[in-house]
């Protein structure tokens, strides 16, 4: 098993370069309501609901330093890049994301039953977005310091494929249903805690999708799944930060609710799609084989 998608090892470097001045800026805005002056233009004729006549850049400057630092320390190569390598960056990648679900289904769930929690309700959104890279690099490095030279690292756990795969399948694409339907066609005072609990559900059961084990688990399986999982981190990052250019307001926070499962939901999509194609050629070959014979 190798690591494919790297930065150069350089880029790490200036990961840190990015993420230090970005966390400060953020930090500034955020509790001291700082904007860097003049550091914007005009948007529109007159001020709207939460939409100024003036928009200032400083919250997408410190979000652009911040995403792109986190993932350029995340995804840069090391100076040894082999077999272990690998498997400590499946391993972080496998509780990074886990973690971070499980406590972002949590939170929801809280918000549910006992209100918004203090600073966590007011910058969850600050929270979500670098909350996951903030994980994966703790653990990869956690686990790079101790173990340097072992080899015999356990793999990740994954649940059965039975009955767990048909129950994520149905649940996912269920509550995704339900959730596009309460999101833009019903509107009523329980719509938003409904909204709230079917949208929980729709992650819970993507996230038990995404640790499945497929039929076959092999290293080949193991390799699609470290390549599946750094992509859709940098999926979800695109996402973030395109939203962050062109949109705004509501709008972006709109994009920000689809982002926050887009990583589970690009992970899913290439992994089936991959299997279905490896399934499709291996079925091909051993037709051609018996058709030989």
């Amino acid at each position: 098993m190798k690591s494919k998608f790297l930065f150069p090892a350089w880029c790490g470097i200036v990961g840190y370069l990015m993420t230090i001045p970005g966390f400060i800026l953020g930090y500034c805005y955020t509790f001291k309501n700082y904007k860097i002056p003049g550091f914007g233009f005009q948007m529109r004729e007159q001020n709207r609901l939460f939409e100024p006549v003036f928009e200032n850049f400083t919250n997408e400057l410190a979000i652009f330093l911040v995403v792109i630092g986190l993932v350029l320390i995340a995804f840069s190569k090391s100076k040894r890049e082999d077999e272990l390598s690998a498997k400590l960056r499946l391993n972080a990648l496998y509780w990074g994301i886990m973690v971070y679900y499980v406590c972002y289904i949590l939170v929801l769930l809280l918000s549910i039953t006992v209100g918004e929690i203090p600073f966590i309700g007011d910058h969850a959104s600050e929270i979500n977005i670098f909350t996951p890279l903030l994980i994966f690099i703790f653990r990869y490095y956690y686990l790079k310091y101790f173990n340097k030279e072992s080899y015999l690292m356990s793999e990740p756990k994954f649940l059965p494929n039975r009955p767990f795969k048909r129950i994520a399948v149905f649940g996912a694409l269920s509550s995704a249903l339900i959730f596009t339907v309460f999101l833009f066609l019903v509107k009523s005072e329980l719509s938003d805690t409904l909204i709230k609990g079917v949208y929980s559900l729709m992650i819970l059961c993507s996230l038990v999708w995404v640790y499945v084990k497929n039929r076959v688990e092999d290293e080949m399986t193991m390799q699609l799944r470290l390549e599946s999982l750094q992509l859709a981190v940098y999926f979800n990052y695109g996402v973030l930060l395109l939203a962050t250019i062109f949109f705004y307001s509501f709008s972006y926070l709109v994009v920000l609710l689809f982002a926050q499962f887009s990583l589970l939901l690009f992970f899913i999509i290439r992994m089936e799609y991959v299997n279905y194609k490896n399934n499709k050629q291996l079925n091909a070959l051993e037709e051609g084989m018996g058709y030989e014979k």
